[in-house]
Formats: C-alpha cells, sequence, structure tokens
C-alpha cells in the first residue's frame, strides 16, 4: 500500500498591530482548543493564499478591514484535530473590533499572560520584545 503525505491545512492569521497593542480574543466553548486566547485568522479556502484568508478571516471575525503585511512566521503542527500550517502576517487597521467579536486589544507587553495554543509560543515571545535599536521595534 503507498505510503500518502500528509498535507497540513493552510491557515493565515493577522498580527493586527497599532500602538504597540495587538488583536486577541478568547476562543469561545465548543471550538478546537476553547478556552486558549488567538489572534485573528483562519484556515484558507480552496485555491485562496494565505495573505487572502488573513485578510478575510479579520473581516470576517473582527469586523474590521485590515492591510496585510509582510509574513512574520511561518510553522507546522500537529494538533489533535490535524496538521496545521499557520503563516503570521503583519497587520494594520484604523478600524475597531466589532463589540460582538470579543477581540480586545492588548499590550504586546502583556501577551505572555494570556495561554495562547503552542504553535503562538514564538510568535508572543517576539511580539513581547521590548525595541532594540538594531532591529528596529516589535511592533509596527
Amino acid at each position: 500500500m503507498p505510503i500518502v503525505e500528509e498535507v497540513p491545512i493552510g491557515v493565515g492569521i493577522g498580527l493586527v498591530g497599532r500602538a504597540g497593542s495587538y488583536l486577541i480574543r478568547q476562543r469561545p466553548p465548543g471550538s478546537a482548543m476553547a478556552g486558549r486566547w488567538e489572534f485573528p485568522g483562519g484556515k484558507c479556502e480552496p485555491g485562496e493564499s494565505p495573505e487572502a484568508a488573513t485578510a478575510r478571516e479579520c473581516l470576517e471575525e473582527v469586523g474590521v478591514e485590515v492591510v496585510v503585511g509582510a509574513l512574520f512566521h511561518q510553522v507546522v503542527q500537529r494538533y489533535p484535530h490535524g496538521l496545521i500550517e499557520l503563516h503570521y502576517y503583519r497587520c494594520s487597521t484604523d478600524g475597531e473590533p466589532a463589540p460582538d467579536s470579543g477581540f480586545i486589544w492588548v499590550p504586546a507587553s502583556e501577551l505572555a499572560n494570556y495561554h495562547f495554543p503552542e504553535a503562538n509560543d514564538a510568535v508572543v515571545a517576539s511580539l513581547a520584545r521590548p525595541w532594540r535599536p538594531d532591529i528596529g521595534p516589535a511592533t509596527r
């Protein structure tokens, strides 16, 4: 029997930042990893790029249009519900999250106080680093 290689599910994640803070929310009951915190984003639709999924999901989940910037981080992570390839993009917006979206602005320095899924560990640690003259600010 031939070995079938598992293809990871593509996910676009928006690191929506403003003035040193990022949009996050707690995952709702009944969802995968309920109770953990997340950045806006979601699965890529068939034929959709991770960048396009990031913009679409930010509009659908948060209620804001974003400008999707540079790829910040990419990781493949095995979770009980599948193999996921996460693409994290720097994003900006002039909008505010819809009141019913559950998203809140949290200072980068406080992100480590929130319990995110494991795949976010490197991203959260990097965003929380203070500004360094040799590499610039951790936020956009």
